[in-house]
């Protein structure tokens, strides 16, 4: 009686793919593009930033066709780049929803487990959001910037980029919504409630400048409110300097401190909590 002998089974080996970062930067370029909040909120900062750009120097330049308020002169930068002020709103409250909107859906539990770490996905979504909002909505404050002086030089009241401090005011208005983007993902990862970390950030943006103006000398009052987070790139975004604010590298420099603290309690947020 002899034995019937077959093929050898095939045993499968399962393949072990390790998470790289790289992988983690695809995956988060790819959820950012494909949440439609995400996509409308950018739409949303891109033409408020350029549609101020066009409007108010119509404003203005009609104003300056008066001799008196021709003399008066004006911050040409700052008049074409007021939209990137309101853009700075739309921009926290999409960092917040980068992060907090995964929280909700429970999807963040999905990135956490691809990536045990937790740190590498905040990297990540930072890295993504950072170089999305300077990479558009850089070009539309120089869009803004662009028509803005085409429609002030009808009045000869325009500036060029090669003026003194207007470059340095238009990057500064790049680096003002790209810090206060990451702020909004740190406050976000922070909350992890996209209602309640917006309204603080635009609370911390809006809201706490005015009331600050109404602290006496006696308490502090010009020190708060020039180390003030909101108040720290007053210098930076414009040519026309307020001796009441810090310095343009000091206040750079402290705005940098500012969001860097956020994100970093938004990462002991992620990496310590339960999701």
């Amino acid at each position: 009686m002899s034995a019937t002998t077959g093929p050898a089974p095939v045993r499968f080996r399962p393949t072990e793919h390790r998470v790289t970062f790289a992988g983690l930067l695809r995956s988060e370029w790819i959820k950012f593009w494909s949440v439609r909040s995400v996509v409308v909120t950018m739409a949303a900062a891109f033409v408020a930033i350029v549609g101020f750009g066009i409007l108010l120097p119509f404003a203005v330049g009609s104003q300056l066709s008066s001799p008196e308020a021709a003399q008066q002169g004006i911050d040409a930068t700052s008049v074409s780049l007021q939209g990137a002020q309101l853009a700075s709103l739309i921009v926290a409250a999409l960092g917040v929803i980068v992060i907090a909107g995964e929280f909700s859906t429970g999807m963040i539990r999905t990135s956490f487990v691809s990536a045990p770490g937790r740190l590498g996905v905040l990297a990540a979504k930072a890295i993504v959001l950072a170089v999305t909002v300077a990479v558009v909505l850089g070009v539309a404050v120089f869009l803004a910037f662009t028509i803005g002086q085409a429609v002030l030089n009808r009045n000869d009241a325009g500036v060029s980029l090669s003026d003194d401090g207007v470059l340095r005011a238009v990057l500064g208005n790049v680096a003002l919504l790209v810090g206060v983007a990451l702020a909004g993902l740190g406050l976000g990862a922070l909350m992890r409630n996209s209602a309640g970390a917006i309204c603080t950030i635009l609370a911390a943006l809006f809201v706490l400048p005015l009331l600050l103006l109404a602290l006496p000398e006696s308490w502090g009052g010009p020190t708060i409110r020039e180390y003030y987070f909101a108040n720290t790139t007053t210098n930076v975004i414009s040519v026309t300097q307020n001796p009441e604010y810090l310095g343009v590298g000091a206040g750079l420099a402290v705005f940098a401190v500012w969001v860097l603290v956020l994100l970093g309690f938004g990462a002991l947020s992620a990496k310590t909590r339960d999701v």
